[in-house]
């Protein structure tokens, strides 16, 4: 099952690697928290949605995970 963040990143043509250049941190937490896996830091949700254009809460659920679709 995707998240949220895997499908804005299909439309707008970009993966979760670019993602990782543009946002820094370590890649492995990148990965999971897009993926659903694990919570992301706020930080990382700020710099997510902001990569994104979207709301943290669009993207994130209470609990920093990430929402699926």
């Amino acid at each position: 099952m995707k998240t949220k963040i895997q499908q804005e990143l299909e439309k707008q043509g970009r993966t979760i690697y670019y993602l990782h250049k543009k946002v820094k941190g370590n890649r492995t937490n990148l990965y999971e928290a897009v993926k659903g896996y694990a919570r992301a830091t706020g930080p990382m949700r700020e710099k997510i949605a902001d990569f994104l254009g979207l709301p943290v809460d669009d993207l994130f659920d209470e609990n920093g995970v990430a929402r699926k679709i």
